[in-house]
Formats: C-alpha cells, sequence, structure tokens
C-alpha cells in the first residue's frame, strides 16, 4: 500500500511538471509565435496596396463634446484580453457626398412633407421667402421645422401628458421599425439603400404619472422610438452623437390620427456616392490609445445607467472610463461634408462617485497629420 501511495506521488509530482511544461508552451506559441509568424507572413507573402489619398488633404473632422461635469477621468483599457485589437487595416476609404441638390419646388415639397407629418397649412408660422420654414400645432405642443435647402426635418412634441393618446400592447419590435420606416419613406428621407439595409434601435416608452419613460416590456409600450443606422461594407457611419441615428422617429400604432403618430422625427439626410477609389493611411490603434488615454480623445456620448432616453440628458461626473471596446467607423454630421472620413470609437462603462455610472463612448479620427487641415472642436 505504502509503494503505491509512493508511485502515485511519483506520478502526480511528474504529471504536474509536464502539464506546467504544455501550459507555458501553449501561451508561447499563442501569444508570442503564433502572432509573430502571422505578421511576418503577411509582410513577406502578402501584397500591399499603397493608399490612394487622392483627395488631398481633408477637412479635420469637428466632433461635438458630450458635457459632463469634471475634467481628466482615469482611462483604463478594459477589453476580454487586456489588449488593443490587432486585426485592423492600415488604410481605409474615404468616401464622398453627393452634392446640395437645390430645386425650385423644394418649397412645395416642405409643404406636402408637413401636411404628411400632421401639419395643415393653417399651422405654418413662417413666410416662404426664407429657406427655413415653420409650423406650429398648439392643440398638441408641437412644432417643425423644414430647411429647403438641405432637407433637414426637425418635428418636437411636448409628451408629458399625453398618456390618454396612446394604448398600451399596441407596439412590437417588428412593427415599430415597419411603420417608422414607412414614415420616412413616405416624406422621401428613406430612399438611400444604406438605410433599408442597415440596422435600427427600438427604444420603447410608456407612462408613469404623465411622464414618458423607457420600458423594455413590449406589453407596456405605448410609443417606440427608432433610431436608423447605415453601415458602409461592415463599418457602421455614426453621427455625432453614437447613441442616436441620423433618422430618429418616436411612432404610435399604427393608424393614430396626425401628428400624434409620429410626434416626433429628426431626419439629417446626406446621401453618399458608394463608389470610391480612394484610400488613405490611417494612425495605428496603438497612438489612437495614447491619444485617447491623455485625454485627447472626445467624449461623444454618455448614458448613465439610470437615464431617460425621452429626456434630456444632464451632465455627470465621470471618474473612470474602462474601454471595452475599440473599432472603426465612419463619421458623418448634420452638416453637409464633402468626405466620409473613418474614425476610431472607444466604448465601454464608466464609474463615478455621484452615480451608478453607465456606457460611455470617445471619437478619435483615424486619419491625421499630413492628410487633415486644422479646425476647432465644437462643445454643447
Amino acid at each position: 500500500m505504502l509503494m503505491n501511495l509512493t508511485k502515485t506521488a511519483q506520478f502526480i509530482k511528474k504529471f504536474s511538471k509536464y502539464l506546467i511544461f504544455i501550459i507555458a508552451g501553449y501561451y508561447i506559441l499563442t501569444l508570442v509565435i503564433f502572432p509573430g509568424s502571422v505578421s511576418l507572413f503577411k509582410a513577406i507573402f502578402v501584397k500591399k496596396t499603397p493608399p490612394n489619398p487622392i483627395y488631398n488633404q481633408l477637412d479635420q473632422l469637428q466632433f461635438v463634446k458630450k458635457r459632463i461635469t469634471n475634467e481628466n477621468p482615469e482611462y483604463v483599457l478594459n477589453t476580454a484580453n487586456a489588449k488593443l485589437p490587432g486585426n485592423l487595416p492600415d488604410k481605409m476609404k474615404v468616401y464622398k457626398f453627393k452634392p446640395q441638390q437645390y430645386s425650385y419646388l423644394a418649397g412645395n415639397n416642405a409643404i406636402s412633407e408637413a401636411k404628411t407629418l400632421g401639419f395643415e397649412n393653417e399651422n405654418l408660422v413662417s413666410d416662404l421667402k426664407g429657406t427655413v420654414y415653420r409650423w406650429r400645432n398648439s392643440q398638441y405642443g408641437s412644432t417643425l421645422k423644414i430647411d429647403i435647402n438641405t432637407r433637414a426635418i426637425e418635428l418636437k412634441t411636448n409628451m408629458n401628458g399625453k398618456s390618454s393618446y396612446y394604448s398600451p400592447r399596441s407596439l412590437n419590435t417588428r412593427e415599430a421599425t415597419g411603420i417608422a420606416s414607412r414614415k420616412l419613406s413616405s416624406i422621401y428621407r428613406f430612399d438611400d439603400g444604406l438605410y433599408p439595409s442597415g440596422s435600427q434601435v427600438v427604444t420603447f416608452g410608456y407612462y408613469v404619472n404623465n411622464r414618458l419613460v423607457k420600458t423594455d416590456n413590449e406589453l407596456e409600450a405605448q410609443v417606440a422610438m427608432v433610431d436608423f443606422y447605415r453601415f458602409l461594407e461592415k463599418y457602421p457611419i455614426l453621427g455625432p452623437n453614437p447613441y442616436k441615428g441620423m433618422l430618429r422617429v418616436i411612432i404610435a400604432k399604427a393608424g393614430t390620427v396626425g401628428v400624434l403618430g409620429n410626434p416626433i422625427l429628426e431626419a439629417d439626410f446626406w446621401q453618399l456616392e458608394t463608389n470610391t477609389n480612394a484610400t488613405y493611411p490611417i494612425i495605428t490603434v496603438q497612438e489612437a490609445w495614447e491619444s485617447v488615454k491623455t485625454g485627447k480623445g472626445v467624449i461623444v456620448g454618455v448614458k448613465p445607467t439610470n437615464l431617460n432616453p425621452f429626456e434630456n440628458y444632464t451632465p455627470v461626473t465621470v471618474d473612470k472610463i474602462l474601454i471595452d471596446k475599440i473599432y472603426l467607423a465612419y463619421y458623418e454630421t448634420p452638416e453637409y461634408q464633402t468626405y466620409l472620413q473613418p474614425i476610431y470609437v472607444f466604448s465601454g462603462k464608466y464609474t463615478s462617485r455621484d452615480s451608478g455610472g453607465g456606457d460611455i463612448t470617445l471619437y478619435f479620427p483615424a486619419i491625421t497629420g499630413q492628410w487633415t487641415k486644422q479646425a476647432a472642436v465644437p462643445t454643447r
């Protein structure tokens, strides 16, 4: 019996040594040799096409900084493997936006679109000599603004106290997306092939004491907020606020009369020329991260855990930012841009001594240096 125990102990000891060697070898292979081999293989055998910056210098991107109540939060890399992504390209395509097109029918089109959205001629409160037409529906507390040059639309309604107009259990995700896309199509703001093939984020709302708040339960939903996003190849196209689509609609169930069927609608619509031969070198993710963690990135989105998405954001304290995900995207703004350019997106969580923290996103331009001009960063 003693002999057997001695042999077993020796076997376990020897097995443990082999196991340590196996584990160490695995990590050396996967973390050192294999990545290095892949890089070496690419460097020797993969033919690199040089960038083709045919548009010369590009305007520096103007991000809109989201206000927080403090300066200089701490930045921590918090990705799944505690490393920066290693599979990002060294150059990206740059696309042209289609030029602004002016039409003698723009004013008539705006009046027709207003009627589709529930505003009649008697609601018009501006003259027709300018480039921005305005309507007001006093019955429901709604205002509409249409820029006939840019085709930007902003419809706002005071949603407080309107519970009696909207019944619960009237919407689900598929129906909400369908109603919203048809509404946008009816005013010719959905005729870009990138939107129907893109993605949508649906947020449901219901009333609590006459205040519209978020619910994750479709059976409680009285209205739905739908944000639409475009993609180019595999890259998302993001606006100034990553948590808000460039097309956003709050809708009610099908058949709801007039402006109450679409009490909120915001559309900034610029079409793209999706064929391009322009490619520009981009900075490495390491360079972007070094800039971000020293405070040179721009905080563009803050979503506290207690945020009501149907109400305005109130600035919060951000003590520590934990970056969980880093990826490339394209950036567009409500203002006309000549070119659609790539950016680095850093997203994750933040902690706060004053609250429960929440989600946060930062932007950093992917094209810098000799290929960009200089511009200021606006704040709001």
